[in-house]
C-alpha cells in the first residue's frame, strides 16, 4: 500500500469534514483497530485502577527504563487502546515498558487540560521512584505536541528533564503558516481546514491560557533531552518538525530528524500494510533502545534494586 491508497482508504472510512465528534471518533477507532496484528496479544496490558493510565509491558515484564505515551486524535478523540498497535510494536522492538495516558479531551476540556494531565502522569512516575534518567516521553500527532509542551513545563516548573523524547509529527506552529501546510496539502490526510477546526475546539475563546505553554518552540532551553523528530515527507506538518529540529540543534541540543520518504500523517499507525510506516517504526524503536544508553550509559540498576532503594529494604 502506498500513500495514495492509504489516503483513499482513510477518507473512505473517516469523514474529516463532519461535525459529529462522537461518530468521527468511532470511525477512527475502528480504522486503527482494523490494522492491528498479533503483536498486541504478545505484550502485557495492565490498566491502572483509579487512573487513566495503562501499562504496556514486554513479555519479560516491566523494564528498568519506561516511556510515557500520549496518543493522537486532534485533542478531541483517541485513546491508548486505539493506539495499541503502535505502542505494542515499540514495546516489543525496543524492550521498553510504556505507560499510556488517556488525557482529557475537548470540547469538554480545552487547553491546557491535556497538558496538565500529561504533567501529572510524569510527576506520578517520578513519585513511583523512577528517576528522570529512566523516563522517556513519546507521542504522535496531538500527543507529539504534548511531548514538546511537557518538556517546556519541566523547564518552567523546575522538574527534571526526562532522558529521551520521541516526537512523531505534532503541531508546533498554531498559526499553520509553514511551507509544508501548503505544498503537502494534496498528499496528506490532514488539511488546513482540519487543523483550524482542531484549534477551534482546543483553544479557549477567551485566551485564558499561558501562551508560553502553547508556543513552546519559541522558548529558550537550558537543557533538553535526547530527541528524535519524525515526520513523513508528504505531511503538512513536515515543516514544523524541521523547524523544531533546526532551532534546537542550532542551540546545541542533542536532537535528530528522521524524514520518512513516502509517509503521510500518522503513517506509523498503519505499519502492517504501509511500508513507510514500517520504516518509521523501526527507526523509532532503534532510537529508544539506543537513546537511554546514550543518555545514561552507566545505568545497570534493575527494578528490584530501584524498589529496594525506595523502601529501604
Amino acid at each position: 500500500m502506498d500513500s495514495s491508497a492509504l489516503k483513499a482508504l482513510f477518507l473512505q472510512r473517516v469523514s474529516l469534514g463532519g461535525n459529529e465528534l462522537a461518530a468521527m471518533s468511532q470511525a477512527f477507532s475502528a480504522l486503527y483497530r482494523s490494522f492491528q496484528t498479533d503483536v498486541v496479544g504478545r505484550v502485557r496490558c495492565s490498566p491502572m485502577k483509579g487512573t487513566t493510565y495503562t501499562w504496556i509491558d514486554p513479555p519479560s515484564g516491566r523494564s528498568e527504563n519506561v516511556c510515557l505515551f500520549f496518543h493522537g486524535g486532534g485533542y478531541t478523540m483517541g485513546s491508548t487502546d486505539d493506539h495499541l498497535q503502535l505502542i505494542a510494536s515499540l514495546v516489543e522492538d525496543s524492550g521498553i515498558s510504556f505507560l499510556g495516558v488517556d488525557y482529557r479531551l475537548c470540547p469538554n476540556d480545552c487547553f491546557p487540560a491535556a497538558l496538565d494531565d500529561v504533567e501529572d502522569a510524569y510527576r506520578w512516575l517520578l513519585a513511583q521512584g523512577y528517576r528522570a534518567e529512566a523516563i522517556g516521553v513519546t507521542g504522535i500527532s496531538a500527543g507529539a505536541t504534548l511531548v514538546m509542551q511537557l518538556l517546556h513545563r519541566c523547564q518552567s516548573k523546575g522538574l527534571p528533564m526526562p532522558a529521551v523524547a520521541l516526537v512523531m509529527a505534532g503541531v508546533m506552529d498554531f498559526s499553520y503558516g509553514r511551507e509544508s501546510v501548503a505544498f503537502n496539502a494534496k498528499d496528506d490526510l490532514v488539511s488546513l481546514q482540519r487543523l483550524e477546526a482542531i484549534s477551534s475546539h482546543y483553544l479557549p475563546e477567551d485566551g485564558s491560557y499561558d501562551s508560553r505553554d502553547l508556543d513552546c518552540l519559541q522558548q529558550d532551553y537550558s537543557c533538553y533531552p535526547r530527541t528524535l523528530f519524525q515526520a513523513g515527507d508528504r505531511e503538512v506538518l513536515l515543516s514544523d518538525a524541521i523547524a523544531c529540529f533546526s532551532i534546537l540543534k542550532t542551540a546545541g541540543h542533542d536532537v535528530a530528524l528522521h524524514v520518512v520518504p513516502g509517509m503521510i500523517h500518522c503513517g506509523q499507525l498503519f505499519s502492517r500494510d504501509f511500508l513507510p510506516g514500517q520504516r518509521a517504526m523501526a527507526e523509532a524503536a532503534l532510537f529508544l533502545r539506543e537513546g537511554f544508553v546514550a543518555s545514561n550509559p552507566f545505568s545497570v540498576r534493575g527494578m528490584g534494586e530501584r524498589k529496594k532503594q525506595k523502601t529501604g529494604h
